[in-house]
């Protein structure tokens, strides 16, 4: 039976293994929270917008204009990307970009919780000069870090963490821009590319992500790739490399 709380100030609800969705105050008016099933709990704001939490959640992976996308011709600017462009990735060489698509948040969009801003990681702040210049990215977008200590940890010396989960890192830092406009495009599996010259991902179709974008969007994907339709085919569209949960992360990102 699902409960309700108002909300007067700044919240945070734990959410999934130790991540958090920050519900930003005033404008929450009620959050009315699902025993059984979190995903399906419901925040209403101030406008009379409905969101549930794994609406909430599933900022999709992606990058913003400016951003530049290494290809076999150099750098290309992700904005430019379209489907059957090459681009270069980590695992497999040369692969064909197979469905591209974008998004723009507005200023209300990005009110509505704290977790949905843009992250900024600034030139350098993920070490060895990368990235090469100031990139913008989603707040779930996930960077390959490659660590000793996620060898330690987890047995994998590269591992994949969200951008909002970089954030105890100097130079990388939540946005407070008053819009946002994200590029995702995807290959035939999910691929590690270079961005800005720092290794990140391509987009993910996963429920939550494919919740994300339009409707018009989805619908195009789902020609292109019926087997998305199904949790199976889902299911089988592996992520290239371990995602680390937030807690994870904190081991990669305080460490020495």
């Amino acid at each position: 039976m699902a409960g309700f709380l108002t909300a007067s100030s700044d919240r945070d609800i734990c959410y999934g293994r130790s991540d958090f969705l920050n519900l930003t105050g005033p404008q929450v008016r009620r959050i009315d929270q699902a025993s059984a099933d979190l995903d399906a709990s419901r925040v209403t704001y101030g406008c009379g917008t409905r969101l549930s939490f794994a609406q909430i959640a599933a900022i999709i992976p992606c990058f913003t204009p400016g951003t530049r996308i290494a290809t076999p011709k150099g750098e290309k600017l992700a904005t430019d990307l379209k489907i059957g462009d090459r681009v270069v990735t980590r695992d497999n060489g040369i692969r064909h970009i197979t469905w591209a698509g974008q998004k723009t948040m507005n200023m209300q969009d990005l009110q509505i919780s704290a977790s949905m801003r843009p992250v900024l990681i600034r030139q350098g702040a993920l070490g060895q000069g990368l990235p090469e210049r100031d990139m913008v990215v989603s707040p779930n977008h996930r960077v390959l870090v490659v660590s000793e200590m996620a060898k330690l940890y987890f047995g994998e010396s590269e591992v994949l963490i969200a951008a909002k989960h970089l954030t105890q890192m100097p130079g990388v830092s939540a946005t407070n821009q008053p819009q946002a406009t994200y590029i995702h495009f995807m290959c035939e599996t999910h691929e590690i590319v270079l961005s800005d010259g720092a290794w990140t991902e391509t987009f993910q179709p996963g429920d939550y992500s494919l919740q994300g974008i339009d409707a018009d969007q989805r619908d195009e994907l789902f020609l292109l790739f019926p087997e998305l339709a199904t949790r199976e085919g889902l299911r089988r569209y592996r992520a290239a490399r371990k995602t680390l949960h937030q807690s994870e992360a904190g081991l990669i990102t305080t460490s020495g």
